[in-house]
């Protein structure tokens, strides 16, 4: 009688430690919201966890690089807009100067104008930045971009910025006069003002070329973010399906759990105290 009462107490005691250990899994669990707290809870799902954590992080950096880079972008038109705006300016002050109506002192009232907003051109030039990077001298080429979380050429963009210095706007082949960029013209009188003209012609083409460029790229950098945004939203779901906790079920295995734990400590109790008893009657016999 006492062995089976041993071995009564000794599986009540396997019972209560395996409702125990089951409990703290159920309160890991619910506490953390998630199915697969640990590793070890399962490790093929785990695993899977791991690698789209991972690939959202790859993501959301390539969605910070686009996002940037569309930045940037948007530094460079403003500043490629405020030379074509001075570049339109000196345009109209070389069409007035061309007139050979103007006196000898309006067109040099002009000129001083007209050799300020050249300079101006430079300093704009020099002053369009982005975190330190110079975009309108000419230096900003073949600059890579990646789109993607793989280093591959096709999820990699190339992005190339136009000089739109003085000395290289409406820049054409010398024919002679040695004026070949804006930087070279000049109004001091109506044939100079009529060249410089042609020359500031060919410089607002080339900045309206770069304007375009710079704004096709901007608007594929939205459709790439969107795009992004849409790869890391499905992803968070796909990883979010795999850890999803059913927190009703588990709190009902819990409870369930708490009973098991309940009932092996009675029946601990209960063989304990007979244990006792048959103790008791032997000693009196």
């Amino acid at each position: 009688m006492i062995q089976g009462l041993q071995r009564a107490m000794l599986n009540a005691y396997d019972n209560y430690k395996r409702a125990t250990e089951d409990i703290e899994k159920n309160v890991e669990k619910i506490s953390s919201g998630s199915r697969i707290p640990n590793f070890s809870d399962d490790s093929v799902d785990s695993a899977s966890v791991v690698r789209m954590t991972n690939k959202i992080a790859a993501l959301e950096q390539a969605n910070r690089n686009v996002k940037n880079s569309q930045d940037l972008l948007l530094t460079a038109d403003t500043g490629i807009a405020q030379v074509r705006s001075i570049v339109e300016r000196l345009k109209e002050i070389g069409i007035q100067s061309a007139n050979d109506t103007i006196t000898n002192e309006e067109r040099v009232i002009l000129s001083a104008e007209y050799d300020q907003l050249i300079e101006e051109v430079d300093f704009v030039v020099s002053t369009t930045k982005y975190n330190g990077i110079e975009l309108l001298d000419g230096t900003f080429m073949n600059k890579t971009v990646a789109i993607g979380i793989n280093d591959d050429p096709n999820e990699q963009v190339q992005l190339s910025l136009g000089d739109a210095s003085a000395s290289v706007l409406g820049d054409q082949v010398d024919d002679g006069d040695g004026i070949t960029a804006i930087i070279d013209t000049d109004i001091d009188d109506g044939s100079n003002a009529a060249g410089a003209v042609e020359i500031l012609d060919m410089a607002l083409e080339d900045l309206t070329a770069q304007q375009a460029y710079i704004g096709a790229s901007i608007r594929r950098f939205d459709f790439t973010i969107t795009n992004l945004e849409g790869m890391i939203l499905r992803t968070e779901n796909n990883k979010n399906s795999l850890t999803a906790l059913d927190e009703a079920k588990e709190i009902t295995d819990m409870s369930i759990n708490q009973i098991k734990q309940q009932t092996a400590l009675a029946m601990m109790a209960q063989a304990q105290s007979l244990s006792q008893t048959i103790f008791q009657l032997l000693q009196n016999h």
